[in-house]
């Protein structure tokens, strides 16, 4: 049986995965944020239409959303879209941890 090691992950996957700290901090906020903007869609049992008119955006950018599709985008755009669907967004900045 051969020996497992185990490295603890930090608290940013995309870090972990050697993203930049700039870089892995832009993708964990825009992973946050859809998230929670799938997490509504479930909660509220939209179809993809639904969705899009809600979020005011087209369906293929919803089904990109539903898919994971982070690269295709911006902080800017998932605000919007949040706020869109009456949605408020707050933004924390806390001091790194060393």
């Amino acid at each position: 049986m051969s020996e497992q090691q185990i490295t603890q992950a930090s608290e940013n996957i995309f870090a972990d995965l050697g993203f930049s700290p700039q870089e892995a901090e832009n993708l964990r906020i825009r992973a946050d944020l859809m998230i929670t903007l799938r997490n509504l869609i479930e909660t509220q049992h939209w179809t993809t239409n639904q969705a899009a008119q809600e979020f005011g955006t087209s369906r293929d950018q919803v089904e990109a959303l539903i898919q994971g599709e982070i690269e295709q985008f911006q902080i800017e755009s998932l605000v919007s879209m949040l706020t869109n669907a009456g949605m408020k967004v707050r933004v924390e900045v806390l001091p790194s941890v060393a």
